[in-house]
């Protein structure tokens, strides 16, 4: 048990004090080395070892890949062309931009993989023009950091990268378990909009003439493509999850430079720059996670926690109701890629125990840690989405806070009904 408080609320303590999340990983692991074996005996080399083994994965190599095509979308100018596909095929419902913000959203998923990309490129568009066709800064504002979250739902998706390597999964599975979830995300999302806009009588443009949609889909017809060449690659066995990333990110790279011509190699090289920060942030995470991985399997932490739930809870439901709401908690406090780090050798090898298709379990852990984005206190979209606006962060949140509806109802769903989840990948995978 002193084992578990100091691996589990050590590193919550240490976090909260604003310790970053690689560094508080290796120093709850080590206080716990020290604690057994004496402070005086830590095994050094083996923390150095454990540290370099978490990142030296093949798997892993698709994290930089998707991280740069999410942001060479925001930059080609990419962005501008989902929107107008999106404002062609749901403009002219009651609250049009409302609705052509969520539908963007989920094309831009495909391409992303990351609420933040989509928060702080595809988001500032489309705030931005909902503002400028009459709607209210706040409901803008709460509608796109509520749709970012779709992001990391609809493949090609980062979190669901990790996951998979982290649980052994398989990746592909994740994908195609991810799609349904994240279509009845969208029309969760698109529904609150609906009711919000007649509720304050917002506006209705015309139906976009097909002569209109017919442009707008040619001219965002190349990009919406690269999640059919990732998911499709994948199913067909043509290449992994890896080389999909990279297959994707050559289309990207070709359609930007030699079709479109909206990127300079000014432009390229700071995307690479960037791209490379957030890459040897997240690795040094990684890094700090295997080492944590390694001792709580050292010291049986897992195995204790998954003999206090199979003798507490019975029932493989009220095991998944329970931990959704543990990893809700967490995610109010840690942003979403730390947590699936903390949580991840924790939870899966518990869940495997009660039956659960570690997939299925993945999809709602993925989920629920996307509510946390738009949830006080961490909720790195609206932080994110706060910077663009001006808006205060209690005016933000209030304004959000119908949105969470739509999405606990789908996270319910998902956790009840898992065929919701695993039918695509029982259909294409058998």
């Amino acid at each position: 048990m002193e084992v578990f408080v100091i691996m589990f609320v050590g590193l919550i303590i240490l976090l909260m004090l604003g310790v970053p999340v690689a560094f508080a990983m290796i120093a709850s692991s080590a206080l716990v080395l020290g604690y057994t074996r004496g402070f005086d005996a830590i095994p050094m080399e083996m923390i150095s070892q454990r540290t370099l083994y978490g990142v030296n994965s093949f798997t892993l190599l698709a994290i930089p890949a998707f991280l740069l095509i999410g942001r060479l979308m925001n930059s080609a100018g990419i962005s501008d062309r989902v929107f107008d596909v999106a404002r062609t095929m749901v403009g002219h419902l009651k609250g049009g931009l409302g609705h052509v913000n969520v539908v963007a959203s989920m094309l831009f998923a495909g391409m992303s993989g990351s609420a933040v990309a989509d928060a702080g490129g595809l988001g500032a568009l489309e705030i931005k023009a909902m503002e400028d066709d009459g709607y209210p800064t706040g409901f803008s504002a709460a509608v796109t950091a509520s749709s970012a979250t779709i992001g990391p739902i609809i493949p090609p998706s980062i979190p669901a990268v990790i996951y998979g390597a982290l649980a052994n999964a398989s990746i592909a599975a994740i994908f195609l378990a991810s799609i349904i979830p994240g279509l009845f995300m969208g029309l969760g999302l698109m529904a609150m909009v609906a009711i919000i806009s007649h509720r304050r009588g917002f506006p209705t443009r015309p139906r976009a003439r097909l002569s209109e949609f017919t442009l707008a889909i040619t001219r965002g017809l190349l990009p919406m493509l690269t999640p059919l060449i990732i998911i499709v690659g994948i199913l067909s066995g043509v290449f992994t999850p890896t080389e999909a990333s990279v297959v994707a990110l050559l289309y990207c790279l070709i359609i930007s430079f030699l079709v479109y011509r909206s990127i300079s190699i000014r432009e390229f090289l700071e995307i690479l720059r960037a791209t490379a920060i957030d890459t040897a942030a997240l690795l040094f995470i990684i890094a700090g996670s295997a080492l944590y991985s390694w001792v709580l399997a050292r010291y049986q932490v897992t195995a204790l926690v998954a003999d206090f739930l199979l003798a507490t809870v019975t029932n493989p439901l009220s095991l998944l109701l329970l931990l959704a709401l543990f990893i809700l908690l967490i995610g109010l406090f840690i942003d979403s890629v730390p947590a699936l780090f903390l949580l991840t050798p924790l939870l899966v090898p518990v869940v495997v125990q009660y039956g659960i298709d570690p997939v299925h379990f993945g999809v709602i852990m993925i989920f629920t840690l996307m509510i946390g984005l738009i949830t006080p206190p961490v909720g790195t979209v609206l932080f994110t989405i706060q910077k663009i606006t001006g808006m205060s962060f209690a005016g933000l949140v209030r304004e959000t806070l119908p949105f969470y509806i739509p999405l606990l109802l789908v996270l319910l769903i998902i956790i009840c009904f898992p065929a919701v989840v695993m039918f695509l990948p029982d259909l294409v995978l058998n």
